[in-house]
């Protein structure tokens, strides 16, 4: 059982409470702040709160913001709580919460004036106190090529989210045990597509990002 997370860019323009606001996925100058095109969420309705037991797991809609594994912002960056008022950011959306909206305000993914692939801009969270080994981590999607493989070892070529279809973007290269869910996306219905074998050498690799535990 998991969440998995969309990012879209995002423009503040309602608040409605110190969690409930409506936001334009796309510049709002761009479509003349047309208020037909704003998605109303509740920042409240988040792991966070699932892990407090306030909402179940499945009510979820949006990520956290929280400080990933090298001390970075991630998550969801807008919010309308005085004083730390954030009018511009992204927000990720939970799948199951974005396919409950109409069609025509579902974001782009890749977000419009973006570059890259659709799985460079999602995220993982699994449910913690399950017996997957999964269980309470986090991991974020990236482009990466295959390059040697040693059993489940492999030497990848890894881009950082959202340039992987850029033809001169700067990339790293580490070694991944592909089968642990210490390292990236490892097991049933993984995200991660890429594999030893014969499994496809190029695609999503969902590296480990953090977690949470109760």
């Amino acid at each position: 059982m998991r969440s998995v997370f969309v990012t879209t860019s995002a423009f503040l323009g309602r608040i409605d409470s110190e969690t409930r606001c409506a936001f334009w996925a796309e510049e709002p100058s761009e479509h003349g702040f047309d208020a037909s095109r704003l998605i109303g969420i509740d920042l409240a309705m988040s792991p966070s709160a699932a892990l407090a037991r306030r909402i179940s797991w499945d009510a979820v809609e949006v990520d956290d913001c929280f400080t990933g594994p090298n001390g970075s912002l991630s998550g969801s960056t807008l919010g309308p709580r005085w004083p730390e008022l954030q009018i511009a950011g992204v927000v990720l959306l939970e799948e199951r919460f974005l396919g409950t909206l109409a069609v025509g305000l579902r974001p782009a993914c890749p977000p419009k004036g973006t570059s890259g692939f659709d799985y460079e801009y999602k995220s993982v969270l699994y449910w913690p106190n399950t017996s997957d080994p999964r269980a309470g981590k986090r991991y974020a999607g990236h482009h990466a090529h295959v390059l040697e493989e040693r059993g489940s070892l492999a030497r990848l070529k890894i881009y950082p989210p959202g340039t992987g279809a850029e033809p001169d973007a700067q990339s790293f290269t580490m070694w991944i045990d592909l089968d642990c869910a210490e390292q990236c996306d490892a097991g049933p219905n993984r995200l991660t597509q890429i594999g030893v074998g014969d499994a496809p050498k190029t695609g999503a690799l969902f590296l480990i990002a953090g977690s949470v535990a109760e």
